[in-house]
């Protein structure tokens, strides 16, 4: 079967195909649902811009043609596909399908199902998730959970994996068994938006001490830029400070255990709410190594059962893991 998986963020908007069955040539990845276990493979991806200052209309038009040209590319056609998912940087509201809150604010209360329907001309199922539950439902189904329960015996069946983006932001998503947990709003998982810290930073929600201000690489930068104030030419990245302290520069260094200290807080806190088998890991701060580095020791010591530590994996299906996850919506509900 052919399956779309759309990933839709601030500043692109990626249509990836895959073919998906009981036995794939050239397999990329194994997909473990509650139910059965697919081979899988990308077919194509094709992206472009998303141009969120042109508007709704014109972005869901782009958007469209987009989903044609894709299909087209692969010799197949809207029939051939068996449904289209799409990751949206937002809340999802259950029952409508359409997007209450996020930073892309065209999509809010836009019926994007009803648009794409109308674009394509067809009647074909389309599903829509917040962007970082597809992440986490992909690893869980076909990256870190397969890597878990390799590694564990316990079958995806009887896990809970909490995916956590650490980029820009700070978002996250929670599986169970295979099946995303969404909430009576569509706000399970907005774990960035829990207080790490009481009356620390103010964050955009309004609130303050979000865990988004210290586990995020705008938290990195943003603490490493206060400390260093006006003696420096230009502000350093995340990845930037990453180098300069492992060349041993003091402050970056100071920056980094005190961005794994409240990482390994938030995740002892989730892991004293939710008891998750794993934690995996996504976005840019996630690729550097440093991160992992006695991170299980430091989370051991803040859990309420000192003796537990979750695993924590970084991400297994790299930057295809948002498409992958929106793609696999229609088996895995």
């Amino acid at each position: 079967m052919l399956l779309a998986g759309i990933d839709i963020g601030g500043t692109k908007m990626e249509v990836s195909l895959f073919e998906v069955a009981d036995s794939v040539n050239n397999k990329e990845f194994d997909l473990h649902t509650s139910t059965k276990h697919y081979e899988a493979k990308k077919v194509l991806s094709r992206r472009t811009p998303t141009d969120r200052h042109l508007g709704y209309e014109k972005v869901s038009g782009n958007l469209v043609q987009l989903i044609r040209e894709t299909v087209e590319s692969a010799d197949a056609s809207l029939n051939d596909l068996r449904s289209i998912g799409i990751g949206l940087p937002g809340i999802i509201d259950p029952q409508t399908s359409m997007m209450k809150n996020g930073n892309t604010g065209i999509f809010i209360d836009q019926d994007l199902m009803g648009t794409l329907k109308k674009g394509l001309e067809s009647d074909i199922e389309i599903n829509i998730a917040n962007d970082a539950n597809c992440f986490a439902l992909a690893e869980a189904v076909a990256g870190a959970g397969v890597k878990y329960q390799e590694e564990t015996g316990i079958p995806i069946a009887d896990h809970i994996g909490v995916g956590v983006i650490v980029g820009t932001g700070c978002g996250g998503g929670i599986i169970r068994g295979g099946q995303m947990l969404v909430g009576r709003n569509g706000t399970t998982g907005e774990i960035g938006h829990s207080t790490l810290v009481t009356n620390g930073h103010t964050c955009y929600c309004g609130r303050r001490g979000c865990a988004e201000q210290y586990v995020s690489g705008v938290g990195i930068e943003s603490a490493y830029a206060s400390r260093i104030y006006t003696q420096i030419a230009e502000r350093p990245n995340a990845r930037k400070i990453f180098e300069m302290a492992e060349e041993q520069e003091p402050l970056a260094k100071a920056i980094v255990k005190e961005f794994k200290s409240n990482l390994a807080f938030f995740i002892a806190n989730l892991t004293n709410i939710l008891d998750a088998n794993y934690f995996v890991l996504g976005g840019g701060v996630s690729l550097q190594p440093e991160v992992y580095k006695g991170l299980a020791d430091i989370i051991r010591r803040d859990t309420y059962k000192p003796d537990y530590s979750p695993a924590v994996y970084q991400n297994v299906l790299g930057d295809s893991a948002g498409g992958i996850g929106a793609a696999m919506l229609s088996l895995t509900k």
